[in-house]
């Protein structure tokens, strides 16, 4: 049986409508609201750039082998830089970066490479000045980068390289000018139209041979600076280092070394003459004038040459039987052909066997 209390049909659609119409109004402040604090702040997407995560994205550019990441522990985080490796010897290499990269670190600076060496490193020298670090590692197998013999000119194509926050990224610019870090200093900041990024700091600034021109320690309004070639050489100098010097590829000859003059200090002439000669003081004879002493340096001492064949063989055994200058040496061999002696007439002559008669027994 049918109600009479229930609204009409067209009431109850009505209502609904209404309700309907009513949702969208309260569904943005209800979300605003959330129960648990945390809400919207607003559209994440309203203000994107591409330069938010630049740094994080891969440039596709291959990374310099001799460009490392720097990671310098700090008491209250962790500071990241580049830096570039500048010279080898048998076990170490020695790695650039800024000074400002590691000022605050603690503890032994973490070296990494683009193929995956990494090695502790252990901050040796600084010039707060300059801005600029070396670092001691373990050698790793990339080939250090070589120092420019002249500073940049004016208007030269110049190359910033770095891992930035986490990418490695190449950019070229040209030199613009030279500037200095305060009054009393000379110009050796060099000065390129390129872009540095953070985490940058430290990188080598390339010039068109890829030679190190300088090291980058920051940027302002699109222009990055750094420490020139020159400045670099007189602070690995002090380092004790003169940067790395490829080997030419006729180091790698059959030839012997001796022939190609290796080490050598000898004039040519000199180096003919000895060739010509057959005598056999030829190694020892070199013409020309003494060398020259050093005031306060010592004289040299000469080796005695050895006797000759069929000499006075008394004068050559006296210094070996001298008590005053080998008396230890004289006791041990005299005690050692008493132990000799005494083994021997133990062996051959020592106590007989009394005869064994029937009636004795052992």
């Amino acid at each position: 049986m049918r109600s009479t209390n229930r609204p009409p049909r067209r009431l109850r659609l009505a209502a609904c409508f209404a309700l309907l119409g009513c949702i969208p109004a309260i569904q943005p402040a209800a979300a605003h609201a959330a129960p648990w604090g945390w809400g919207l702040a607003g559209n994440p997407t309203a203000n994107w750039s591409p330069e938010a995560v630049a740094d994080y994205l891969l440039t596709g550019q291959t990374p310099h082998p001799a460009v490392c990441r720097i990671v310098a522990p700090e008491q209250a985080g962790t500071s990241l830089g580049s830096g570039v490796l500048v010279d080898v010897n048998r076990a170490q290499g020695l790695v650039l970066t800024n000074w400002h990269v590691i000022r605050e670190s603690r503890s032994a600076v973490l070296v990494q490479f683009p193929d995956g060496f990494q090695s502790a490193g252990t901050v040796i020298r600084w010039d707060e000045a300059w801005d600029l670090a070396a670092i001691v590692i373990w050698k790793p197998n990339a080939t250090p980068v070589s120092l420019a013999a002249a500073d940049p000119a004016l208007g030269e194509p110049l190359t910033i390289a770095g891992f930035g926050r986490g990418t490695y990224r190449e950019e070229t610019g040209g030199c613009t000018e030279y500037l200095s870090p305060g009054s009393g200093y000379p110009k050796e900041f060099v000065e390129l139209q390129a872009t540095a990024r953070q985490g940058d700091s430290g990188g080598p600034i390339f010039n068109e041979r890829r030679e190190l021109a300088g090291l980058l320690f920051g940027q302002n309004g699109g222009r990055t600076i750094g420490s020139c070639s020159s400045r670099v050489r007189t602070f690995l100098a002090s380092a004790g280092s003169r940067g790395f010097t490829p080997t030419p590829i006729a180091e790698f000859s059959d030839a012997k070394a001796v022939d190609r003059a290796i080490g050598v200090s000898v004039p040519p002439q000199v180096q003919l003459a000895a060739a010509i000669d057959g005598s056999v003081q030829r190694s020892t004879l070199v013409p020309g004038p003494a060398p020259t002493m050093v005031p306060g340096m010592p004289p040299p001492v000469f080796a005695a040459a050895p006797p000759a064949p069929g000499g006075d063989l008394w004068a050559a055994v006296r210094p070996i039987l001298d008590p005053f200058t080998n008396g230890p040496a004289l006791l041990s061999a005299a005690g050692g052909l008493a132990l000799v002696f005494l083994g021997l007439r133990t062996m051959f002559g020592g106590r007989r066997r009394p005869p064994v008669n029937a009636s004795q027994s052992w």
